[in-house]
């Protein structure tokens, strides 16, 4: 990959990043924003793009990485530190046994079950450090699979909001990277070499989610627009596209 193409490639991610939080007016003037570093490579894009949005934008804000590890401190995250620093970020750790909470849950929906816990331990960090906003790694590949998740269990035509406010910790949750593929993010992940850190998880490989994520890429041969089009329909549902009670 020549050099010229991997500045025009960052670029247009940046721009991405960039279109999103301003289509979904995620970030404000003098907003203290806590960065969800979970140490994969879509956390570590999601910094590295704000911390670049931050040195451009007439927007002043700042930022402070956060990190929950599941283990309850069983695993070394100093690489992540030293990640959030050479970015000047000051990088926190919030240790919480979560995987040994959700294996003794015995619920159904470990990893939503994951998620829910992660989250509030997130959002409480960020509150507890002055940070009114919440930035998480979510990407468009996740917002599809969250549709087809939302179809098949809960029989609704939904997804989370790239900007949403949570009213029990205040705080209010942003997905910069919505409309940036999982495919892309990895590219420039690799390119940049960032430093990862695997949290492994027992139920990842047989989740729905995962099953999910392999049959829309089946799909996506047959229909290479078919995420762009489900995030048009998110934005995009008019009362005439659904069924009303009268069948008019």
């Amino acid at each position: 990959m020549s050099r010229r193409y991997e500045n025009m490639s960052a670029k247009k991610l940046a721009r991405s990043v960039g279109r999103a939080v301003s289509d979904f007016a995620m970030i404000h003037e003098n907003d203290k924003v806590a960065v969800g570093l979970s140490g994969g490579k879509d956390s570590a894009f999601l910094l590295h793009s704000l911390c670049a949005l931050r040195d451009r934008s007439p927007v002043r804000f700042t930022l402070e990485a956060l990190t929950v590890d599941p283990t309850g401190g069983a695993r070394d995250v100093t690489s992540l530190a030293r990640f959030a620093e050479s970015y000047g970020v000051r990088h926190h750790v919030a240790e919480y046994p979560i995987f040994d909470i959700v294996e003794k849950s015995g619920t159904p929906s470990p990893c939503s079950f994951c998620a829910n816990i992660r989250r509030g331990i997130l959002a409480s960090n960020a509150s507890s450090l002055g940070c009114g906003t919440l930035a998480l790694g979510h990407h468009r590949d996740d917002a599809v699979e969250t549709v087809f998740l939302n179809l098949m269990y809960e029989g609704r035509f939904r997804s989370f909001r790239p900007s949403m406010f949570m009213s029990r910790s205040g705080v209010r949750v942003i997905r910069p990277l919505v409309y940036i593929p999982e495919s892309d993010i990895k590219k420039e992940a690799e390119r940049l070499k960032f430093p990862l850190v695997n949290f492994c998880c027992g139920y990842e490989a047989s989740s729905m989610r995962t099953y999910v994520k392999v049959t829309l890429r089946r799909l996506s041969r047959h229909a290479p627009m078919l995420q762009s089009s489900v995030l048009h329909a998110l934005r995009n549902v008019k009362a005439d596209d659904v069924w009303d009670d009268c069948g008019n």
